[in-house]
């Protein structure tokens, strides 16, 4: 796998970004088009209180990665490597790093949550599940079709969607989207290449396995403790949803 491997992920997620941000446009006349309501119909709405659901959702996303980073590196999976700190360029990088993350959160978000779950609204568990895996294959244009990756690409998925089904605000999932990308690519993208980064890591070949399978098991166990925080608000949001269909036919 190697450097190759990460830069090629790192080109993937700019890639994606830039295949689900050319329609927004497109997306919010037919949200329109379809009674959505437009962008601010599928959770982008600035109503009282959105930013906090953006607040929540950016710290979500950094303390996620940041589990993460501490779990990779006490286990001895990264190797930890300083890098030369130039303030104004680091200032600078990190600016375009927010807002190339921002965009790239908030474009997927709006495609794969806002727009596919509220075209089935009264089957939400389902469109989760259907969100879920075209965000999956979404992923899968770079070629790397391993079943770890794919296992969290599915999962990481699914709790987005469940996110957003329970809180029906794009901001949040977006927030936490925009930040754990963010986050990922500053605290050494694994190796690989980032607009800006204030560690750089390399991942111990003895420690291969452990870094593949970590993943998709940190993604289960926040998954898991999604469902179990909001399984009652879930089942509630889906009971409105189907309501809500029944009142439009």
């Amino acid at each position: 796998m190697g450097h190759d491997h990460f830069y090629r992920q790192a080109r993937k997620r700019n890639r994606l970004g830039d295949l689900c941000g050319l329609p927004l446009v497109i997306m919010h006349f037919m949200s329109k088009w379809l009674k959505l309501g437009g962008l601010p119909g599928i959770g982008l709405r600035m109503k009282k209180g959105w930013h906090r659901f953006l607040i929540y959702g950016c710290f979500i996303g950094i303390v996620y990665q940041t589990l993460r980073f501490c779990v990779m590196y006490g286990t001895g999976t990264f190797n930890l490597h300083s890098l030369p700190v130039e303030p104004i360029s680091l200032i600078i990088s990190t600016v375009i790093l927010l807002v190339s993350t921002a965009y790239i959160g908030f474009a997927e978000e709006i495609v794969f949550r806002g727009y596919l779950i509220n075209l089935f609204p009264s089957l939400s568990a389902y469109a989760a599940v259907g969100s879920a895996a075209l965000f999956t294959l979404g992923h899968l244009i770079d070629g790397n079709v391993d079943v770890f990756r794919i296992s969290f690409l599915f999962l990481a998925g699914l709790f987005f969607a469940i996110c957003y089904i329970v809180t029906r605000s794009l901001w949040f999932v977006a927030g936490i989207h925009w930040f754990w990308d963010f986050a990922w690519f500053y605290l050494g993208a694994d190796g690989g290449t980032s607009s800006a980064k204030i560690v750089d890591v390399t991942i111990r070949d003895e420690m291969r396995s452990f870094y593949e399978w970590m993943d998709p098991a940190m993604a289960f166990c926040l998954l898991l403790l999604l469902l179990v925080l909001s399984r009652k608000n879930f089942n509630v949001q889906q009971s409105r949803n189907i309501h809500h269909a029944h009142r439009n036919d």
